[in-house]
């Protein structure tokens, strides 16, 4: 974890830039939106993920928990979106505690691979372009924690990239450890891995939705925006490092992987323990 601790470190300045709100993701967009606009199409991929928590049958004192959480922007978001309610978040890096503090979220420095939470106490848990950092195609390790403290009837909704193919080409395997090696994941999870280990797990009702082409818009601004915020930096005296360059490079090379259809796609799974 030394790795991602690094990484989210030394690019915490782009949140902004990224988003005012500090949504550190890719946006959803549908018709309505306009595509040229970031925000509300971040704003509209937290609803998604939202909307399929079962949010609706919850009392405004039971767990809500944000695994990996960043600085706490969808946290603030739901609260915005669906009133006060008990949410925590947590993640492993001691500069987002420090900022999401700040930010009024209550964030917790802990991993989601080892949460600081009884068995069958939390009502709802989401994680949104985070659980890609954990070990293994499969994100075992992940998921079995996530069954461990989630509440008989209560939800999941995961949002990653996903790996896909059976047999995937040299180029695209190359360009996938390129983005890995820049944004600092262990390994992109594997859909079918994934997806036997949540029936094997016991999870029920489980579904899934590919958002690739909805992220599409917020994906071709990330290669520009990167790129333009380290060249600012850059002018404005800054030596960059080395992660700050790989970051950059891991925005355009994410396009190349987007294009991989048969082997890669960006997908949300939700589900519910029994």
């Amino acid at each position: 974890m030394s790795d991602v601790v690094q990484y989210f470190s030394d690019t915490g300045l782009d949140y902004a830039t990224w988003s005012p709100n500090f949504n550190m993701h890719f946006g959803y967009w549908r018709p309505g939106l306009n595509p040229l606009r970031r925000e509300p199409m971040l704003e509209e991929m937290n609803r998604q993920v939202f909307s399929r928590l079962g949010l609706e049958a919850l009392g405004p004192e039971e767990l809500v928990v944000d695994l990996g959480c960043g600085v706490g922007a969808s946290m603030r978001s739901l609260e915005r979106a669906w009133g006060r309610r008990k949410v925590l978040g947590v993640t492993v890096v001691p500069w987002q505690v420090e900022q999401a503090a700040q930010l009024g979220s209550q964030v917790q420095l802990a991993s989601y691979l080892d949460l600081p939470m009884s068995e069958n106490s939390v009502a709802a848990a989401y994680a949104l372009e985070s659980h890609c950092y954990a070990h293994g195609p499969d994100k075992g390790d992940f998921y079995r924690e996530l069954f461990r403290v989630l509440k008989p009837g209560a939800r999941f909704v995961v949002v990653d990239g996903f790996t896909t193919g059976t047999r995937p080409g040299r180029l695209f395997q190359w360009l996938l450890s390129e983005i890995s090696r820049g944004w600092a994941v262990d390994c992109f999870p594997h859909m079918p891995a994934v997806w036997d280990g949540l029936h094997q797990l016991g999870f029920e009702d489980l579904q899934r939705r590919d958002f690739s082409w909805n992220i599409a818009p917020t994906a071709l601004h990330a290669p520009v925006l990167s790129l333009s915020f380290a060249l600012s930096r850059w002018w404005a005296g800054e030596r960059l490092n080395e992660v700050r360059w790989n970051h950059v490079r891991a925005c355009f090379v994410s396009l190349a992987v987007g294009m991989h259809r048969g082997d890669f796609s960006y997908c949300l799974i939700s589900g519910r323990k029994p």
